[in-house]
């Protein structure tokens, strides 16, 4: 029950116009609520664990580890809290509605039913008012009879919340691709957390369309231009690969069916211009997406935001230094070392010339047009790099520990810097 994510706008109508407090029950009403307002603040985190152990026992969609949303019981503190701020400051009382909004248009988009989205606002208010009570009656019991009052104020607010939310549900619902398309997006998330129960990944085969012992890559986008729109195909077709698209809160993940094909195709999957990408190795079977998800997120971090979608094949080297900065560290510092009684200009220009070089193939010509010098001042800098490290160019395993040094250094050629 939380707003979205920035990274997956949509195309969703904001909320009308709210009043900025719900009609009260008067002056006592108020000071009774805001009173237990403060008592509910401490005690918040149980009445959340409360509400979501009765919500997965009551609902077969929230009580499915499938189906159910994996950020339930955050959503859950997020909209007790925000409506128990309304109750202590009264110029609040608009916000749990808009926040209602955002949830009931963010629930659509999640194929999760109105109904159960429904049940559990009503299970969450419903905790939250058993609390006030008891709260106050044990603390106050002189304001007890306040609370007859109150009560009628509060379940105004649910009701109005409640009515929010279900009309944004529908509006959204409108607008989006098939429901049975929606329930893709769970199902996927849970296979790319990780699960790999057989019993669950035979029936999620079942569900997608997909066999459990095929080859799968795994991309993620990130950056400007990468987010996916909630009315966009969430499956499509690409040159005979099946692709499924499944926002996640800080990237965008394409799992990808490869059938028979080595590797997922060059330019197969657009990112924008300033976004990145990265792609996991070919994995075996929909209970190695897990394991596909977490190569792509390397792959990811050790890509440039050039609007390409990098491998992470092509640059093993660089994910381990992202993987491993504490021995990316050991490798640098060992093979570098030398360089860091140099001048740091000078130690850059030194660095930065072996980075062009190796991305031009080792050409000193090419690497002198990228760098806009001489291939003789390359060769000098390379030559000099040599002496200060006590390790040739010419020599396969210094070639690589100098490359992996590099890359653990986070130098990149000037057209490759993120």
């Amino acid at each position: 029950m939380r707003p979205p994510s920035p990274s997956r706008p949509g195309p969703f109508a904001p909320p009308p116009e709210l009043p900025e407090a719900v009609p009260a029950g008067g002056e006592e009403s108020g000071a009774v609520l805001r009173y237990a307002g403060g008592l509910l603040r401490p005690v918040l985190p149980d009445i959340v664990r409360g509400a979501v152990a009765e919500l997965r026992s009551a609902s077969a969609y929230y009580g499915d580890p499938v189906l159910a949303p994996a950020d339930l019981a955050e959503s859950a503190r997020d909209a007790l809290d925000v409506f128990v701020g309304g109750l202590i400051d009264r110029e609040r009382t608009a916000e749990s509605g808009e926040h209602a909004w955002r949830t009931g248009q963010r629930r659509a988009a999640d194929g999760v039913p109105l109904r159960a989205v429904l049940h559990a606002y009503r299970i969450g208010g419903t905790r939250l008012w058993e609390a006030l009570v008891s709260l106050v009656v044990r603390e106050r019991p002189d304001r007890a009879p306040a609370l007859a009052y109150a009560a009628s104020d509060v379940w105004r607010r649910v009701d109005r919340d409640t009515a929010l939310l279900a009309e944004a549900h529908r509006r959204a619902a409108a607008g989006l691709p098939d429901l049975a398309l929606r329930r893709h997006r769970p199902v996927l998330r849970m296979l790319l957390r990780g699960h790999a129960d057989p019993v669950h990944v035979s029936a999620f085969a079942v569900s997608l369309g997909l066999p459990p012992a095929g080859r799968y890559a795994v991309a993620l986008l990130a950056g400007p231009g990468t987010a996916r729109a909630e009315t966009d195909p969430m499956f499509e077709t690409r040159d005979g690969v099946p692709l499924y698209w499944c926002p996640l809160d800080d990237a965008t993940a394409v799992v990808a069916h490869l059938g028979d094909r080595p590797e997922l195709p060059a330019g197969l999957i657009p990112v924008g211009p300033a976004g990145r990408g990265g792609v996991s190795t070919v994995v075996d079977g929909l209970a190695e997406l897990g394991r596909g998800h977490d190569l792509a997120r390397l792959a990811l971090a050790a890509c440039p935001a050039d609007g390409t979608l990098h491998r992470l094949g092509d640059r093993l080297s660089l994910a381990f230094a992202v993987a491993r900065p504490d021995l990316a560290a050991a490798v640098a510092d060992r093979v570098l070392g030398p360089l860091r009684t140099l001048d740091p200009a000078e130690r850059a220009e030194l660095l930065t010339t072996l980075a062009a070089w190796l991305d031009r193939g080792g050409s000193t010509r090419r690497a002198g047009e990228l760098l806009y010098c001489h291939r003789n001042t390359v060769l000098n800098r390379l030559r000099r790099l040599e002496r200060l490290t006590g390790r040739t160019l010419a020599n396969p395993r210094d070639l690589v520990d100098l490359a992996m040094a590099l890359d653990a250094e986070g130098v990149a050629a000037p057209d490759l810097k993120h």
